[in-house]
């Protein structure tokens, strides 16, 4: 697709962001949709579409759960989610159709991951990216392409074990305390009562965040043996928390295949900043 321009959206349970890019991954054009409801939503996103510059293909970083498979009926749309009314709602066939050009969708953190593994620092062949906002997701980018199984993976929602004296019941509507319960972005400002963008220095909050995280990074170290674990989103991109996690899972490691000992590269901040999803929707675009 060299010298056309594709469509990125990166939807998010708190809002949506759309793009024209290039074909050399630049942003020609892009706006914020808030997420209300799903015609709503949809209907402004393919508005956005309708008045930029034609693209080609589109490709969706979509929040979860979202149906993966191509011989569903149900393809492309969310599943059982915690999002009020969004259960059902069918984002890929629903913006397909409005911009009339092949469409294709993956979970907003295997876009980030895969856009991180292709556009970030090099020697990561297997890359675990994480997102830490509104809810919890994980995925792994092997050689460029997103691992996945019989569905998308669902790492926000492991068990965890409960740090010492923290007795938040947790706030997933479907497991109560599992990580995304206890570590979530709304779980923060529930338990301490303060929005995480205004926790600054507090580091009482911040320890106790890393620490049910650095839990995550164990999972993903022993099961998938990472070269390099990204954590992103509104909460998880926060200055200084990559370190927090980092020095939290080698408590966690215990010394066993402890391959994060002394490896600042390890656990990291995205490369890409804010644009690892929608460039990685950008990607699968021009994929298409």
């Amino acid at each position: 697709m060299t010298g056309t321009l594709v469509g990125a959206v990166e939807a998010g349970g708190t809002k949506f962001r759309c793009a024209v890019v290039s074909s050399d991954l630049k942003i020609v054009d892009s706006r914020y949709v808030l997420t209300t409801d799903p015609d709503t939503t949809l209907a402004t996103v393919a508005e956005f579409f309708g008045r930029s510059k034609p693209v080609a293909a589109l490709g969706i970083a979509s929040f979860g759960p979202v149906d993966l498979d191509p011989g569903s009926p149900g393809y492309g749309s969310i599943t059982d989610t915690p999002k009020p009314g969004w259960s059902g709602a069918p984002i890929l066939g629903r913006l397909s159709e409005a911009l009339s050009v092949p469409a294709g969708i993956q979970t907003d953190v295997e876009a980030a991951a895969v856009a991180e593994q292709a556009l970030g620092p090099p020697m990561a062949r297997r890359l675990a990216y994480v997102t830490v906002g509104t809810g919890i997701g994980a995925a792994i980018a092997v050689d460029g392409l997103p691992w996945r199984g019989r569905h998308h993976s669902e790492l926000g929602h492991i068990p965890v074990r409960r740090v010492a004296g923290d007795d938040y019941p947790g706030r997933c509507p479907f497991h109560g305390d599992c990580l995304e319960g206890m570590a979530c972005g709304p779980a923060i400002a529930e338990r301490w009562g303060i929005d995480p963008t205004d926790a600054g220095g507090r580091d009482d909050i911040w320890q106790l965040e890393a620490s049910y995280l650095a839990q995550l990074v164990r999972v993903l170290a022993y099961s998938f043996a990472p070269d390099r674990v990204v954590f992103g989103g509104g909460v998880g991109a926060r200055p200084g928390l990559a370190e927090m996690i980092r020095a939290a899972t080698r408590t966690e490691l215990g010394g066993y295949a402890d391959y994060s000992t002394g490896d600042d590269a390890f656990v990291i901040a995205p490369a890409l900043g804010n644009d690892s999803g929608l460039l990685g929707a950008a990607l699968l675009a021009r994929s298409l």
